[in-house]
């Protein structure tokens, strides 16, 4: 989001925002511009500064909107409020955003300029980036190829292998236009007279071609396992990076676009280092080797031959940026189609339960052409180019034949030398050729490069520090004044300061989206919280290495998810080669066993894809009896029993209340009563700790709490007075 959408009048250092405003004081017309830098807010009012605000002044700021337009305001320490200006409602998100920051600022004193844009540009060149990592015009085309050409380092032996069996085939096709030579020159042209000479060539020939075929089959070989080890290693990278980014980084990016960074992308890469990498080599060599021969047998021809190159490389050169523009319209037309076939497959039973198959149908369809459209307009761009290319290489070749066969008929060359230069022309535009194309291919492959890469680079924002330790968790949590933001500036939570014991059962309430996931979220360390800290028996979170502090966490999530395995694959996901007496036992306590006895292979019964083929309280109790089976020191539910009938969810809490003793339990229900029993309550509002204490007690104070529970029995009644259906 732009926030330096108007300058001020005067020069200002280090302007942080600055947005134009239409309103001053009472309502009156003017052209003013609001800007900050450094520690002050300046106001500017028809190309004057009107007034300036020191931003520690104040206590917290804020947007209003009104009738027709809005205003931005500051509230002083004292409680007083400055109006700042006033502006049309256009502008209204971005003073939002402003404000935001503003207060993030008197909370840290951080300026963030760094909003996260909603499309980011080159910082060279200004131009948008389209979705890619870097630039497409001002990232270095040589740095793409070289960082991929190093990841044959591990496979170097087979790489060398076939990079000389390729110089070496080629070394025979570049003899061979000497051996035509002789034959046309000492056999052809004049009478043949001495068969022994010619046999002896023509076994030469057939010898030598077997011999590039030998070397052309070693050369395939050591090159697809060069491939195919680069490829897995690709995948394996990318997959593995993706598991140890944190849930904020894996959340800016949808399941489809992963598995086309996975799959696609590593494939394209796998690809291109095959073919290109050993041919870089080998042709630039040629490029040497051949170039030398033809200087070496007339270097007048040779310069003819010559000339068109510089305009095809000219050609080349102006050619990469366009193209790479088409790539990257190509992969972003490529990735919606990942992502929506992905969706749409993930989500068939909704599809088919609302009958919009024929709309899912289209919108593939579209979805499809659309990628289709894109491969083509990038593919037409380059086959317009080619011929140009060709033609501009084949006047060296009309320049050749003609001085040429002008030198034979002066009897200044043979016949032979002449189809041997030609030949050996033909060799050099090769290479030429190969060069040409490296355009289309280098920018097809550097948009799924910078995709690749873009994952390996990322830094997780949530790591082990370098002393991290591994802590034998007890279960004492303690969060001390903590701030948490997806956006570090729009804090979720506002200073949440509060101690849960070990062995106590907290249940954590509020409305919907005031921050409770998010204090679990932050438990198991999926995010860090942007100020404050969080102890877990007096050790900070952030020193306690990720794998000791969620191996001894178990989380049954409100979204269950069960792999496409069988009960006792998911069961014993949480410690797997648990014995089967363990599972079992874990399932009882969930009240699971009695349902998975009865269905067709027992425990070995396949639960299908998410567990669809299980009904939705069976799979959040195979859910339970996994994080039973972890044996946990911390237990986090969230709405764990939202699935669940009445009958079932009073078992689940009895067995619940037998697994939590002694073990520090951390709860989230929809339903208020059945937290009633905690140890305590921690009422959320508005981002903030509300209230903390027992039920009873909460009760009596008639705050937050009250009110909820009191709206939650009246729904229970009015459901109760709706008229039932009649029964059939």
């Amino acid at each position: 989001m732009d926030l330096l959408l108007k300058l001020p009048p005067s020069e200002l250092d280090d302007i942080a925002y600055s947005l134009p405003f239409s309103y001053i004081g009472d309502g009156e017309s003017c052209e003013g511009v609001f800007s900050v830098a450094g520690e002050h807010i300046y106001i500017f009012v028809d190309g004057e500064l009107e007034e300036k605000y020191d931003i520690k002044q104040f206590e917290s700021f804020e947007c209003r909107r009104q009738i027709g337009s809005s205003m931005a305001q500051g509230i002083l320490k004292n409680g007083d409020a400055v109006c700042f200006c006033g502006f049309t409602q256009e502008y209204f998100v971005r003073y939002g955003e402003v404000m935001k920051l503003l207060e993030h600022y008197i909370r840290t004193g951080e300026m963030i300029t760094d909003t996260g844009a909603d499309e980011p540009t080159c910082p060279t060149c200004g131009l948008p980036l389209d979705g890619a990592a870097e630039c497409v015009f001002c990232k270095s085309k040589g740095s793409t190829l070289l960082r991929l050409i190093k990841r044959i380092g591990p496979y170097r032996k087979y790489f060398i292998i076939a990079v000389i069996c390729t110089i070496l085939s080629q070394l025979v096709w570049v003899f061979m236009p000497y051996l035509d030579r002789i034959i046309i020159d000492d056999y052809v042209t004049p009478h043949l007279e001495e068969w022994g000479g010619f046999i002896a060539i023509v076994i030469g020939i057939v010898t030598m071609l077997l011999l590039a075929g030998v070397f052309e089959y070693l050369n395939m070989k050591n090159s697809f396992k060069t491939a195919l080890n680069i490829g897995r290693d690709l995948r394996q990278e990318v997959f593995d990076k993706s598991q140890q980014l944190s849930l904020g980084s894996l959340s800016k990016r949808t399941a489809g676009e992963l598995i086309n960074r996975v799959s696609g992308d590593a494939a394209k890469l796998e690809e291109f280092i095959t073919a290109n990498g050993k041919d870089a080599i080998v042709k630039i060599l040629s490029l040497m080797i051949i170039s030398v021969l033809l200087f070496v047998m007339d270097w007048r021809l040779a310069l003819m031959t010559i000339v068109p190159i510089p305009f095809v490389f000219l050609i080349v050169k102006r050619l990469f940026n366009t193209m790479a523009i088409r790539y990257t319209a190509v992969w972003k037309r490529s990735k919606t189609h990942s992502e929506t076939l992905h969706d749409i497959l993930n989500g068939i039973r909704v599809v088919k339960s609302f009958g919009s198959e024929a709309r899912e149908i289209s919108h593939y369809e579209n979805c499809s052409l659309s990628w289709a459209k894109a491969c083509v307009r990038a593919e037409i761009m380059w086959y317009l180019t080619i011929p140009f290319s060709e033609f501009v290489l084949t006047i060296g070749n009309f320049l050749v034949l003609y001085f040429g066969g002008s030198m034979i008929i002066d009897r200044e060359m043979s016949l032979g030398e002449l189809i041997q230069f030609t030949t050996y022309v033909a060799m050099l535009y090769e290479p030429i050729r190969w060069m040409i194309h490296i355009p289309r291919t280098l920018a097809d492959t550097s948009v799924s490069a910078g995709k690749v890469f873009e994952i390996l680079d990322e830094q997780s924002d949530v790591r082990d520090s370098e002393d991290s330790v591994d802590l034998d968790i007890k279960g004492d949590i303690e969060f001390d004044d903590v701030y948490f933001g997806y956006k570090a500036y729009i804090p979720v939570l506002k200073g949440i300061t509060c101690k849960i014991n070990k062995g106590e059962m907290i249940g954590i309430v509020g409305h919907s989206g005031v921050g409770k996931s998010t204090m679990i979220n932050l438990i198991l360390r999926l995010y860090d919280c942007s100020q404050g800290e969080i102890r877990i028996d007096g050790v900070p979170i952030k020193k306690i290495s990720q794998h000791s502090l969620r191996s001894q966490v178990g989380v049954v999530l409100q979204e269950t998810f069960l792999f496409d395995g069988s009960v006792l694959d998911n069961i014993s996901y949480a410690k797997p080669g648990a014995p089967f007496e363990e599972v079992v036992k874990a399932a009882k306590i969930a009240n699971a066993h009695d349902f998975i006895v009865k269905l067709p292979d027992g425990y070995n019964t396949r639960v299908g894809n998410k567990g669809f083929q299980l009904s939705g309280g069976e799979r959040q109790r195979i859910a339970i009896a996994r994080a039973l089976l972890h044996d946990p020191k911390i237990i986090i539910l969230d709405e764990a029993t939202a699935s669940l009938d009445t009958q079932t969810e009073k078992k689940i809490q009895q067995a619940l209340a037998r697994l939590t003793e002694g073990r520090t339990t951390i709860a989230i229900a929809h339903r208020l009563s059945t937290l009633s029993n905690a140890d305590r309550l921690i009422v959320l509002d508005k981002g903030k700790l509300a209230e903390i204490g027992t039920h009873t007690e909460l009760m009596k104070q008639g705050g937050v709490y009250y009110r909820l529970v009191m709206a939650q029995r009246q729904t229970t009644k009015m459901k109760k007075v709706l008229p039932q259906p009649a029964e059939a």
